[in-house]
């Protein structure tokens, strides 16, 4: 069965009732299940725009990620950050076969993608090229378009996750001149929010 991943995208407006936030929800989502892959952490948004701090939780399915968010204990949790942050949530459903790999000595890279094809065909050769290149520099492709619903905010239809053994291996990979040429596809075809980020320390 695919793992499911809430991510998250948030700019906190009230640093103190944040951290109030963080200290009441961490144990709710610990009790449901969660994986933290990334809880804010080194970030950069290399296209588009998006909010400052990001988060990535893995669960073993699709409904028990939309479960945990939609908690009652986590819900009433929840107003806090809403209060104290612009959020966007997302429940996506990851790929077939293809699961977080255990934590390494070192924190993971990711590459999280949110995409709006505007020409599908013209998009199908920059999809083809991309495993091939992401795997010289260790990336694995953990979410890859499935099954997706936002739960707070707005956000492009197509989202891709694909895990690195570091953030520098991430970099690497989003800077390797032939992917540097094929997402030049990606952009004549598509609209796109690319973000890199560090996982958290093992």
């Amino acid at each position: 069965m695919p793992k499911g991943y809430i991510i998250g995208h948030i700019t906190v407006n009230d640093p103190e009732a944040y951290k109030a936030y963080i200290a009441q929800d961490t144990p709710i989502l610990q009790a449901n299940g969660t994986h933290f892959l990334v809880r804010g952490g080194a970030s950069e948004v290399v296209e588009g725009t998006s909010e400052d701090r990001h988060i990535l939780f893995a669960y073993d399915s699709y409904d028990a990620a939309r479960a945990a968010f939609l908690d009652p204990d986590y819900q009433k949790v929840a107003d806090i950050r809403r209060s104290a942050a612009t959020s966007t949530i997302l429940v996506v459903e990851g790929q077939e076969g293809f699961d977080p790999a255990p934590p390494g000595d070192t924190p993971r890279g990711y590459i999280i993608a949110h995409v709006e094809v505007r020409d599908a065909e013209g998009y199908q050769p920059y999809v083809a090229r991309n495993g091939e290149i992401f795997a010289r520099h260790g990336g694995r492709y953990i979410v890859r378009g499935g099954a997706s619903e936002v739960l707070e905010g707005t956000s492009l239809s197509r989202h891709v996750v694909i895990e690195f053994p570091s953030l520098a291996a991430a970099r690497a990979g989003y800077d390797d001149p032939d992917y540097v040429e094929n997402r030049k596809i990606r952009q004549a075809h598509a609209d796109s929010v690319i973000i890199l980020v560090e996982g958290v320390a093992p």
